[in-house]
């Protein structure tokens, strides 16, 4: 246990100091297996292969392919574009667009990240020469990209399904209400704070020929998430051939309807794929060998232990866990959260009568508020690096949103029904 200790200790030293997380956990690993036992060294690359030795993961290149080919292909303007002539005729307008933009495009990116990287500048310049202040610019972009990982489909929920075995199916649906949830609670607070703010309409008139291409554009790019929810709920396709029809559309869209993706394109955007992708399985398989040195320890059954003897409540374990799950979201990459600390907590879970799936949005919820949870929270300086706008004033902005964000992580903590409503309507439950 002592030598664990150092091990553990180590290991959040080096996410301090900047080490890449996949390196970081490999590193401690493997320094705990030289001081406990060096012939365990030959467990490493078993585990590794063990840790990604799943047909669900083979999704997670193919997404975000899709999702790269989506980008190249201009669809977060044409999202933009999409939206405004909706709503961007209203008070906060814009701040309007933002948000739901940023819901749809989270559809396809998946990752809160990619939201800021695809639809960030677009949003933030938007509003600037609105009128808004840099800040609350920022601020609303950041907020309204955590929709991402929770809106299916969603890399984040296909690790986690890969990991914990439970269907990807169920939890596209779960995490539905959840990522509506924050877009909701975004749209209410611009609603009612409109005016205080001294946010504006847009003023922009689009022509009926640009409304037409704009629609038509739009509506091409939502049917991309509808497709591949309506064939796995339909039972016509699995989450990783769904993947691929997601690719196959990506193209037509790219190549045929918008004529921004050429066949030139297509080899930077395996490669881009090829490396996210990567990066991602890289820390799953080092993650898994983290996670054989915590089973030698028999730490799950001591945290176990720990924290039944506190209470054997469940929306008490809840919410001792938010807290925990929100801390680590703000220093370590989802994914690999995930799958270091999925199966420590969730079998303790289960124990006390949380269903799977239900703890598995509580889980990914919380790890991706922590997000945007200062003084980390990695979107926050992703959206200051976009926005060219200083760190600390965007932390100031953000807190009205961040207080949503840990009220909607309280309604799906203790209303499960609104996370389990659609997988039993959709019979995956």
């Amino acid at each position: 246990m002592f030598e664990f200790s150092i091990a553990t200790v180590l290991l959040f030293v080096c996410i301090l100091i900047g080490l890449p997380i996949a390196f970081a956990i490999g590193l401690t690993s493997v320094i705990y297996i030289i001081i406990t036992n060096p012939s365990n060294l030959t467990v490493i690359p078993l585990r590794m292969f063990a840790g990604v030795d799943s047909f669900i993961l083979l999704a997670i290149p193919l997404f975000v392919l899709a999702a790269e080919i989506m980008v190249k292909a201009e669809i977060s303007k044409r999202l933009f574009d999409f939206v405004k002539i909706f709503v961007g005729r209203f008070t906060g307008g814009l701040a309007y667009v933002n948000i739901l933009a940023s819901t749809i495009f989270g559809s396809i990116s998946g990752a809160a990240l990619s939201d800021i990287a695809g639809l960030g500048y677009i949003e933030i310049q938007a509003m600037k020469d609105n009128g808004y202040r840099k800040d609350l610019a920022c601020a609303i972009t950041a907020a309204s990209s955590i929709q991402s990982p929770l809106i299916p489909p969603s890399n984040i929920i296909v690790i986690y399904g890969g990991i914990m075995s439970i269907s990807i199916g169920a939890l596209f649906m779960a995490g539905v209400i959840p990522g509506l949830l924050i877009a909701f609670g975004q749209v209410f607070y611009i609603f009612f704070r409109a005016k205080k703010l001294g946010l504006k309409k847009d003023e922009y008139r689009y022509s009926k020929q640009e409304i037409r291409s704009i629609l038509k554009d739009g509506l091409v790019a939502i049917m991309m998430p509808g497709i591949i929810l309506f064939g796995i709920v339909g039972g016509i396709v699995t989450p990783t051939e769904a993947a691929a029809v997601a690719v196959v559309y990506a193209l037509v869209v790219g190549m045929f309807i918008t004529r921004k993706v050429t066949w030139r394109d297509i080899p930077q955007s395996l490669w881009i794929a090829g490396k996210t992708s990567a990066n991602l399985v890289l820390i799953i398989s080092l993650s898994s060998v983290f996670s054989w040195a915590l089973g030698i320890e028999n730490i799950p059954t001591k945290i176990a232990g720990f924290m039944l003897s506190i209470s054997s409540n469940p929306y008490i374990l809840l919410l001792m866990i938010n807290v925990i799950l929100i801390v680590i979201g703000m220093w370590m990459e989802i994914g690999a959260a995930i799958v270091l600390f999925a199966p420590i907590l969730a079998p303790i879970m289960y124990k006390v009568g949380v269903h799977p799936v239900h703890f598995a949005m509580v889980m990914i919820t919380n790890l991706t508020v922590g997000l945007i949870t200062p003084p980390v929270g990695v979107v926050l300086y992703a959206t200051s690096a976009v926005g060219d706008e200083k760190f600390e004033r965007i932390v100031k902005a953000i807190m009205p949103f961040l207080v949503l964000a840990l009220i909607d992580i309280l309604l799906i903590t203790f209303f499960p029904s609104l996370v389990m409503m659609l997988p039993k309507l959709t019979g995956f439950l």
